[in-house]
């Protein structure tokens, strides 16, 4: 707990902080890291609620630069004319050199760069509480010393202010000493509190000069010689290290020293030495945390990726083999969802247990998230090692596990990949190994796959996917991607009676990407879920903002795929971004593959079924490319039918009867039937005289950017002409 130790010993007050931060959230997070390591965290969004809660109770203050309204250096003028004493932190999201100077030369004791990393953040404020406390205690011992000085003229005035100056030197937190300049920083005063910290007296440490440095753990022994020597140097310094308590344990101080003259006028180092013991077991707490899983106690991701960095530089060095196991269970999502979280995470962590036994000390298994799972194999004599782990990994998880009483049992899916070269990297192996373990699953699951490290002109391919799919991130998060909108065109007026949005991705060379060039990688990446969500939230609020425009706006179609409707919380995130955007439910219509739609669970169709309740109309794309029964498609809860375009591109060569049998069933069904792909004038005859409801095709019009559609909105101008009436 990052409570400032000079306060006390009882520690009664908890320091407190203020924030200062227009964003919600990330207010909210610092607040909440904060509270955890003790302190006491006050929050304000702007400069009216900062001045109302500054008083002299803030302990320290956390300033955003850029706020709405007056900025954080305003804040900090304010604070820094009534409470010079309080330290400033200030914070930018971006490098602003000209409003860092300004802060710094305005008083403020650091600058941070947003985002700011939770371990640095902590140390922080830790750090300038401590500094802020020892100066209170250094004014403290000047008092005291003028004190002294004072009362020298009389006998009765000195042994009243010894009596005070020990009460203060035993009452403090700080434990102070003075020590010589010499090699051997002997000490020759130490105030009688170090017996609260240490539990030696402090005679023992007058009596033997030495005793003090002796105490000092012998790893810092060094460190802290030189931090000594430095401080000579520029007549002051803080440090800290580890010092030996009478019970054999080592506790954290803190030292700020000094350059001070004796009585004699010769220099010695004034010393301050804070336990700091509570704060180094947070930043221990904050660090484990970053690199274990808190579910199994396992390595995290973060720590997995870099020790397989250190394992694959090892492997160059000593030319040895090595591999990497990618893991997924088999099996459990029943397991989870019949039994609930908790269980499911009991699983987990008996799975984490199992995976330890079957491995040796100097290998390295982590949960990389949900229910997958890597492992390290460093050394390996031959690609037969790494099988034989394979195998006694999915004898020890086929074994039953009793979960609420009852026996169940999992599989396992295993890829394996094998290096023993030159061109391996992190990323490249880790792909590997996720590839063999879908190969594995594809092969029947609860066995492995085996893949070896691929040669230089493979290792070249391979890394191109990887920079594509590094590109598709920063796109995701740089607004790289856009909209088009192809229009839906109504047979019989020709006008636009729907928005299909379809993807694009802007790399900035002039070249826009379509979807087939990169989906699939984002496939492989994990990114087609965060991707859909891209799409769903901006069509909805572009929608949104022609209608705001005052346009006569009609319903937006967008393609939702299976692995989106697959997530527990699918209708929830539909409804939020309707809610965010303002957008009327009866204005979007979510498209879904047939195929994705035979696959689909009773969770996603569930989910279905509360969107169409709640007023989203649910298409059916790709309609005619599968076998999906009749009795299937009157149990969905569908709006329209969408003939796949490799039925519309038969219409003219012989192959028009299932085109009219899907308009034909469609409408029996009480559902729009809309063809897509249509590009030709026998295609459009053909669908107008079966009565087919509309179209999506170059012949009306291709996808348009946001504002040309706008332009058909306002004039609500025929997307085909007269000639092609009839």
């Amino acid at each position: 707990m990052l409570i400032s130790t000079l306060q006390g010993e009882a520690a009664v007050t908890r320091s407190k902080i203020l924030i200062v931060e227009d964003q919600q959230s990330i207010r909210e997070t610092y607040a909440e890291l904060l509270e955890q390591e003790g302190f006491v965290v006050c929050q304000a969004e702007g400069y009216d609620d900062a001045v109302l809660q500054v008083d002299g109770s803030i302990d320290l203050a956390l300033l955003d630069i850029q706020l709405v309204g007056r900025s954080g250096l305003e804040i900090l003028v304010y604070i820094r004319e009534r409470y010079p004493d309080c330290p400033v932190i200030m914070m930018s999201g971006y490098a602003d050199k000209e409003n860092t100077l300004k802060a710094l030369r305005q008083g403020a004791v650091e600058y941070l760069e947003k985002p700011v990393d939770p371990d640095e953040l902590v140390y922080s404020v830790g750090h300038w509480l401590d500094f802020r406390a020892m100066k209170q205690e250094n004014l403290r011992l000047q008092d005291f010393q003028a004190i002294h000085q004072r009362l020298q003229e009389n006998e009765a005035q000195i042994r009243q202010a010894n009596e005070r100056l020990n009460f203060l030197l035993t009452s403090t937190a700080a434990v102070i000493y003075a020590a010589t300049v010499d090699d051997d920083y002997g000490t020759t005063f130490i105030s009688e509190n170090i017996r609260r910290m240490c539990g030696y007296e402090a005679d023992r440490f007058m009596a033997d000069p030495g005793f003090r440095m002796a105490c000092v753990h012998p790893d810092d022994v060094a460190r802290v010689r030189e931090a000594c020597k430095r401080a000579l140097v520029r007549s002051g310094g803080r440090f800290e290290y580890r010092f030996r308590h009478r019970d054999g344990h080592y506790l954290w101080v803190g030292d700020e020293v000094r350059v001070e003259a004796d009585i004699h006028g010769q220099p010695e180092l004034m010393g301050f030495m804070v336990d700091i013991s509570e704060r180094k077991q947070g930043e221990e707490k904050i660090r484990q945390m970053a690199y274990t899983d808190l579910l199994t106690g396992l390595p995290n991701r973060s720590l997995y990726y870099d020790r397989l960095q250190q394992a694959i530089a090892q492997c160059r060095r000593s030319r040895t083999m090595m591999a990497v196991l990618f893991m997924d269970l088999d099996y459990f999502k029943p397991v989870n969802d019949e039994l609930g979280h908790e269980w499911g995470d009991e699983a987990l962590i008996e799975v984490g247990r199992r995976l330890q036994h079957c491995i040796r000390e100097t290998d390295t298994v982590a949960r990389i998230g949900g229910d997958e799972f890597s492992i390290i194999l460093g050394e390996i004599g031959s690609e037969q090692a790494a099988a034989h782990v394979a195998d006694k990994i999915i004898a020890a998880i086929q074994e039953p596990m009793i979960l609420k009483e009852s026996r169940y049992v999992l599989g396992i899916s295993i890829g394996i990949c094998i290096q023993q070269g030159d061109y391996s990297d992190v990323e490249s192996f880790m792909r590997l190994a996720d590839d063999a373990m879908y190969r594995a699953k594809e092969g029947g699951r609860n066995r492995y796959c085996i893949c070896h490290y691929p040669d230089a002109v493979q290792a070249t391919l391979l890394h191109e996917d990887i920079t594509l799919e590094k590109a598709l991130r920063q796109a995701l998060l740089n607004d790289q991607l856009l909209l088009y909108y192809q229009p839906k065109v109504d047979l019989k007026s020709g006008v636009m009676i729907g928005t299909h949005a379809l993807l694009r991705w802007d790399r900035g060379d002039g070249e826009l990407l379509l979807p087939a060039q990169f989906l699939p990688q984002a496939g492989k990446a994990g990114l087609i879920v965060p991707i859909g969500q891209w799409v769903l939230r901006t069509a909805c609020r572009q929608s949104r903002a022609w209608q705001q425009a005052g346009l006569p706006i009609v319903p937006v179609s967008v393609n939702v795929t299976a692995e989106q409707l697959r997530q527990a919380d699918f209708y929830a995130q539909v409804k939020a971004v309707l809610a965010e955007s303002g957008l009327s439910a009866d204005m979007l219509e979510l498209e879904i593959s047939e195929k994705d739609l035979m696959q689909q669970e009773a969770g996603g169709l569930h989910a279905l079924q509360e969107l169409s309740v709640l007023g989203v109309k649910i298409t059916m794309d790709h309609f005619g490319s599968g076998l999906f029964s009749l009795q299937s498609l009157k149990a969905l809860p569908l709006h329209e039918l969408k003939i796949d375009r490799q039925l519309v591109s038969q219409i003219g060569e012989g192959g028009e009867q299932i085109a009219r049998a899907i308009i034909a069933m469609g409408h029996i069904l009480n559902h729009q039937v809309v063809a897509e792909g249509v590009e030709t004038d026998d295609q459009l005859c053909f669908l107008r005289d079966h009565d087919s409801d509309g179209m999506l095709g170059y012949l009306s019009s291709p996808p348009l950017p946001g504002e040309a559609i706008a332009e058909y909105l306002q004039h609500n101008m025929p997307m085909l002409n007269a000639g092609k009436e009839g």
